[in-house]
């Protein structure tokens, strides 16, 4: 072949959540939503967690399919290639206790011959995030600093108009100035008149002032300067809106629609809501489907209990 099986697996994995190798195991995706460290104010793009299942060891024609496709080869030939490469990676887990599968993962066998896979961080198979990294950005204390400047505006308003000494020292000065210049005012003509029979030399005539000279002090008005409100303008966030999926119960891959049919019908009579979902070259049926995962994983695990090669589809 002109690339080798794991490639191909890779390339699956970013279309499907389930590529299975025939006589090794399956892998399963599951999508991940972009996630905040706060810690390290690192955001991580959306993903897909890449789990191994060594149940799912049944040929659903997927891989082959894709080989014979790509390879301008027979299906029986492109069988064969995958065959070969499974016995040959289950000899070199067997015996070596690790295997690597490039850009897939690292496998290793525990003390109860259990197999333990760690996904490639190198690659991410999900396609929400092509041409996304994952940036590291300051946080941005909006809030924080909008509530910092209002404090202290009011408190400079209120230490300048809160300062009663200072206004009582003002008027002590102003008050007097505005009565002594209305005095002068109102009366100058009085004085000049005592001045005018002075000048006369009548000692007969007499003027005698007896209206009394009345300090009237005019009203002042003050005014306060209002405290201005501050408004704070609070940010609109724009929420995020994600794609509804489905999550469909895999019974069975065909090729052929008679085959895809039989299981149809087989899975109406056990009262299962079935259908057909149609993909590259293959037609899978289900025994159900679900919008909400959780639940989908639920009936998935109870449907495990009779066929251990059913498996999960996302849409």
């Amino acid at each position: 072949m002109n690339k080798t099986v794991e490639h191909y697996i890779s390339e699956l994995l970013f279309l499907h959540d389930c590529v299975i190798l025939p006589n090794f195991g399956g892998f399963v995706g599951n999508p991940q939503s972009a996630k905040l460290n706060r810690t390290t104010a690192v955001l991580s793009p959306p993903s897909k967690q890449i789990l191994f299942n060594a149940n799912l060891k049944t040929n659903d024609g997927l891989l082959i399919i894709h080989i014979s496709t790509q390879e301008g080869i027979t299906q029986e030939v492109a069988k064969t290639e995958v065959e070969k490469y499974a016995a040959k990676i289950t000899d070199k887990l067997s015996n070596s206790k690790i295997l690597r599968i490039d850009k897939i993962g690292l496998f290793t066998v525990g003390k109860e011959e259990n197999i333990i896979f760690l996904q490639d961080s190198s690659n991410n198979y999900s396609l929400d995030s092509f041409g996304m990294t994952a940036t590291q950005n300051k946080a941005v204390l909006r809030e924080a600093i909008i509530e910092k400047k209002v404090a202290a505006t009011i408190q400079n308003i209120r230490t300048q108009n809160n300062n009663p000494k200072a206004f009582l020292r003002a008027a002590a000065v102003i008050i007097p100035l505005i009565a002594l210049s209305y005095i002068s005012i109102t009366q100058q003509d009085k004085i000049n008149n005592v001045y005018t029979q002075m000048a006369s030399l009548n000692p007969f005539e007499s003027s005698i002032i007896t209206e009394p000279i009345a300090a009237v002090i005019p009203e002042v008005k003050i005014e306060v300067e209002a405290t201005p409100i501050v408004e704070v303008i609070e940010e609109e966030i724009t929420p995020i809106i994600i794609p509804q999926k489905t999550y469909y119960i895999i019974a069975g891959a065909f090729s052929e629609k008679k085959n895809a049919n039989k299981m149809l019908a087989k899975l109406k009579k056990w009262n299962y809501n079935t259908e057909i979902v149609r993909g590259e070259n293959l037609l899978r049926v289900s025994y159900n489907s679900f919008t909400n995962k959780a639940d989908a994983l639920i009936a998935l695990h109870e449907i495990k209990q009779e066929n251990s090669a059913a498996w999960l589809l996302t849409q």
